[in-house]
């Protein structure tokens, strides 16, 4: 999910009392070591609510995020996804170290991973079908509500695909837009033909990121080749492609990624005919988020359904 920050000072964040009241919360929790309340350097910047800190300890480098107090569901939300792709043991993500309240704050701690813009996209394609390789017996879901962007994503257990996408992932989002006054003449064509598209395609339920942009991928610097490291997930069990579509979306993955996939998975030939379906998913939530251009996105994928 794309976001737009605007940068503090070094010297600014230095003093900031809520970034060490969170530390010592977090130590006193027996969460991070002492260690950690010496603090060596840090960064700040902000989005929106929300703050970001990278803090450099003698117990480690951590990054915190920092919101209201009732943005915790999606702090706790964020810390089960990454702990759900961390134990693939596929994908490197920042582990989560301690996730609270405090005060009039709620807080995210993860453990900092240094990241540059290229590296190995050939194991990051084989490593992401590795990890759709998990799967879940209960089938189309996850254990908590996990969030797009600020957007909550019904996760309750469904054991049709079909059902799941369109009940749960298309239709609240139209609804959440018709209350905005955003209306799409092509609506009910395009959920028949979502119906029909999904009637006969049952997918095992794979392990997905759910927000797999160039903006929520990185790579951590190595002497031969970096690692990926993806991060900001918006976890569930559902179809492979929902996250290979998502890839696509905002300007595609260099070809080497998708030779990394094929080289491990290989893709259904009806995910051609899928893709704009789930691409449609994203710019509906994003038409939701920041409106604009989006909803006219959305408009012309459903014509292409």
């Amino acid at each position: 999910m794309a976001t737009h920050s605007a940068h503090t000072t070094v010297a600014e964040a230095l003093y900031d009392p809520e970034l060490t009241a969170i530390i010592e919360h977090a130590v006193e929790r027996q969460w991070l070591f002492p260690a950690a309340l010496h603090i060596e350097g840090l960064s700040s910047q902000k989005s929106g609510q929300q703050r970001f800190y990278r803090v450099q300890t003698q117990a480690g480098a951590f990054f915190i995020k920092r919101h209201r107090a009732s943005n915790l569901a999606v702090y706790q939300a964020e810390a089960q996804a990454l702990e759900t792709i961390r134990r693939s043991q596929t994908l490197a993500t920042c582990a989560p170290l301690a996730c609270a309240t405090l005060g009039d704050h709620s807080y995210l701690i993860l453990e900092f991973l240094p990241m540059v813009m290229g590296g190995d996209w050939l194991s990051a394609g084989q490593q992401l079908a590795q990890m759709h390789r998990h799967t879940d017996e209960q089938g189309y879901g996850f254990d908590v509500t996990t969030y797009c962007g600020s957007t909550p994503q019904d996760n309750r257990w469904q054991s049709s695909w079909a059902d799941f996408f369109i009940e749960q992932r298309l239709q609240p989002l139209l609804a959440t837009l018709a209350r905005q006054g955003i209306h799409f003449a092509e609506q009910d064509l395009a959920l028949s033909r979502a119906a029909e598209l999904l009637k006969n395609h049952q997918p095992k339920p794979s392990l997905l990121h759910g927000d797999l942009w160039s903006g929520n991928i990185g790579f951590n610097p190595d002497k031969d080749m970096a690692y990926a490291v993806v991060f900001d997930p918006s976890s569930y069990y559902g179809d492979l492609e929902t996250d290979l579509a998502m890839t696509e979306l905002f300007g595609r993955f260099p070809q080497r990624f998708y030779d990394g996939y094929a080289s491990m998975a290989e893709v259904d030939a009806g995910y051609e005919q899928r893709r704009p379906l789930y691409q449609l998913y994203h710019t509906l939530n994003h038409s939701v988020l920041f409106g604009g251009a989006y909803i006219e996105h959305s408009r012309e994928l459903m014509t292409l359904l």
